[in-house]
């Protein structure tokens, strides 16, 4: 049954396009040429019937796949049953001669319903005001007051409203999972949770946007609208910055953040080589995910992919099938890990790697003149690990990196100024931050 009713967006064309000749004819000027035409009408109606009537029953059964909320798709329901029945008695009227009169009113009432029928259909398919959702990309950032503005409502909000609730709200939910309210999207769906606050590789709200476009679980569909890369990113940065459903921009600290992907209007994937890769075997990322990595793409479409071992306890055999994908790996995080000085002979080899998270391992200076073999590496976390100035200072042949994060290392806070000589180009994040005191972080309670 649920099989049949699957059928319904394909059988629900039929009758719309029979029933429209029907009203061609029946309002084709009076003329010898065309009224042999006339004769047909009759049979067109019995067979714009029953194509109505399978399609009214399709629907019935489609609508208990429980992805469709019950009141959303009564009009349309009503509306197609409607359709059918006039239709029929419009295929008996059209046999009975002293009826003549009313054919033309049958024929109007009749493309009434379709119009509405279908318009009610789309709705359902596509979303609430389908036919004039703007395509311009982005069109009112460049007009938000980010010092005014709500992270989830001002800029979370509308990109879910534009890509994902005509799959995932009031009317329809795929999978069981509604994202047009907080209490939905922290529910999840049939999969489970899809959003892990502070987490973005954790997300399936995100990791679902980055799988290639013919992926089935790709989302969103990409048969429809895709998110662009500034929408993924504002997703990722209200993800990474809490989730929260209530905090303004200033509150989450991310005005900066989102001043620099405003302003710039597109995402840069500078992080990312140029061109693309060929394709992974798929053998060697099943054996890396059976090890408990995260195999991701870095964007939709492309090749290149991002490793989080996270999960991993078999470092040494992870780091081993690492090499096997070189070519794609750009992106790995391997912290919290029992990752030591030998491990970096593989990692050496990831010639691709662009972004390098080592944070929280056993890591020291000797293994460091290792890295520079990866001569595109712009991001490297080496947080609270044993490495010191001088250690850091023999990566001065990594000409492109932008990032380097060095808190709780054994650098001293004198060692800034030189190592700032050493990288001039390169942001080195040494903590200490002053975090400033807002009012509302505060409540008395009384």
């Amino acid at each position: 049954m649920e099989f049949i009713g699957r059928l319904h967006p394909l059988l629900v064309h039929l009758p719309i396009g029979i029933l429209l000749l029907v009203v061609l004819f029946e309002w084709l000027p009076f003329r010898k040429p065309y009224k042999s035409l006339r004769r047909s009408i009759r049979f067109i109606l019995w067979l714009g019937f029953l194509a109505a009537l399978f399609s009214v029953i399709t629907g019935l059964l489609l609508k208990e796949n429980g992805e469709y909320d019950p009141q959303s798709i009564k009009l349309h329901q009503f509306s197609g049953i409607a359709l059918a029945v006039i239709t029929l008695v419009y295929a008996w009227a059209r046999g009975q001669k002293k009826l003549k009169a009313i054919y033309k009113f049958l024929s109007i009432l009749m493309l009434a319903l379709i119009i509405a029928t279908g318009h009610l259909g789309g709705t359902l398919t596509h979303g609430e005001n389908f036919l004039f959702v703007s395509s311009s990309e982005n069109s009112e950032l460049s007009q938000v007051d980010l010092q005014q503005a709500h992270f989830y409502n001002d800029l979370v909000k509308p990109i879910l409203d534009s890509k994902c609730y005509s799959c995932h709200g009031s009317g329809k939910q795929k999978g069981k999972l509604r994202l047009d309210a907080p209490e939905h999207i922290l529910k999840g769906g049939k999969g489970g949770v899809v959003l892990v606050a502070g987490k973005v590789d954790e997300s399936e709200l995100i990791n679902r946007t980055l799988l290639p476009l013919d992926d089935d679980d790709h989302m969103p569909p990409k048969e429809k609208a895709q998110l662009t890369p500034i929408e993924i990113e504002i997703l990722k940065l209200w993800i990474s910055s809490g989730a929260d459903f209530d905090k303004s921009v200033v509150e989450s600290n991310q005005v900066n953040a989102l001043q620099k992907i405003i302003a710039t209007k597109t995402i840069s994937l500078a992080e990312v080589p140029e061109g693309n890769a060929g394709a992974a075997d798929q053998k060697i990322i099943q054996s890396l995910s059976r090890l408990g990595a995260v195999v991701l793409p870095v964007a939709a479409g492309s090749n290149y992919l991002s490793v989080n071992l996270v999960n991993v306890t078999e470092v040494d055999s992870a780091l081993r099938i690492l090499v096997k994908v070189k070519q794609q790996l750009v992106w790995l995080k391997a912290g919290d890990l029992p990752v030591a000085d030998s491990h970096l002979n593989q990692v050496s080899q990831l010639t691709q790697l662009t972004k390098l998270s080592l944070e929280r391992t056993a890591i020291t200076d000797i293994a460091l003149t290792k890295l520079n073999s990866l001569k595109q590496l712009q991001y490297l976390n080496l947080n609270q690990t044993k490495v010191t100035a001088t250690g850091i200072k023999s990566l001065r042949e990594l000409k492109d990196l932008h990032s380097l994060y060095i808190y709780g290392t054994e650098v001293k806070a004198t060692d800034l100024a030189d190592l700032q000589q050493v990288f001039p180009n390169t942001k080195v994040e040494f903590g200490n931050y002053i975090v400033p005191t807002l009012e509302t972080d505060t409540t008395i309670l009384k």
